[in-house]
């Protein structure tokens, strides 16, 4: 697909005008709607509506709006990636993480890393854990954290090692609408009467076998549900649509009015590790400096 008939198709959508978007362009009119046609060709499918004034997408087109800007985005962080090897390898260092909640971990070691090193290019990328721990055994990522929870982050057969960086309970998130959260613990019973979610930025299967391999009196599978952002799974819970898994530590239950973080009764142990994962064979000057300044 022509990168070029997906960006001007963008700015189509963004001005509503091929006449605009040819202005802005320094292009004809008539080299602009071509484009467009032949994208619809290629796809067998109408994109826009053309009017007298003005055009406006089609349902399809809609759909493949968002589409054409994930395409357009990932080829632009592929190429920034590309041009950063120009750079001197003991200067760059490529890192991963799998939520939005650990990320404050990486943050915190990368902005002192960045601070003593102006130079140091930095390449970050985010995923699920399967992934990222396949990128860094093929040597695509330095370093990735991911979470030993129920089961451990990696196999035994694995010639990776995994560092302990944090440790915590994990807790369950109870909207302030619901009367459970007025509880000091959760009893696991209450856990059957709404989904609980957990977040994963892509399809994964490991979060939700650490999940069910930590919670043995959850009987109904289907009732733990993944969802692909910490943004909408917050929203589930304090609207008391669902109930989550939360890492305890790695959010602020002090400034949040809506939603209570309690742990589950009965004794039952959720403890978590957030380790970072790295080939030892492989590790520079700067990796064990972060790897130091996460683990200190």
């Amino acid at each position: 697909m022509d990168l070029d008939r997906l960006q001007t198709f963008l700015k189509v959508v963004q001005y509503g005008s091929f006449q605009q978007v040819a202005a802005h362009e320094y292009r004809s009119q008539r080299t602009v709607s071509k484009q467009m046609t032949q994208l619809e060709n290629e796809l067998q499918v109408t994109l826009f509506e053309r009017g007298h004034n003005k055009i406006q997408l089609t349902p399809q087109g809609r759909l493949f709006w968002a589409s054409a800007q994930d395409i357009v985005n990932n080829y632009t962080t592929a190429l920034t990636e590309l041009h950063q090897f120009a750079t001197p390898t003991n200067q760059v260092l490529r890192v991963g993480y799998f939520s939005a909640f650990e990320q404050q971990l990486l943050m915190n070691a990368l902005y002192a890393l960045k601070k003593k090193y102006s130079a140091l290019q930095l390449i970050i990328r985010q995923g699920s854990n399967e992934h990222l721990t396949q990128q860094v055994a093929d040597g695509a990522l330095d370093l990735a954290l991911s979470i030993s929870y129920g089961r451990p982050a990696i196999t035994a057969a694995t010639k990776l090692k995994a560092v302990p960086i944090y440790h915590n309970q994990m807790v369950i998130g109870v909207s302030r609408l619901n009367p459970l959260s007025e509880l000091a613990e959760l009893p696991p019973s209450a856990l059957t009467t709404l989904p609980i979610l957990y977040y994963s930025p892509e399809s994964s299967t490991f979060l939700l076998e650490s999940f069910l391999a930590s919670t043995p009196f959850i009987h109904n599978y289907n009732q733990i549900r993944r969802v692909a952002s910490a943004e909408q799974m917050h929203l589930l819970v304090a609207l008391n649509q669902a109930f989550a898994f939360y890492p305890a530590g790695l959010v602020s239950p002090e400034s949040d009015t809506q939603v209570a973080y309690l742990p589950i009764a009965d004794g039952v142990q959720q403890g978590y590790d957030i380790v970072a994962l790295f080939n030892e064979t492989k590790s520079s000057l700067l990796l064990r400096q972060l790897i130091q300044m996460m683990t200190s």
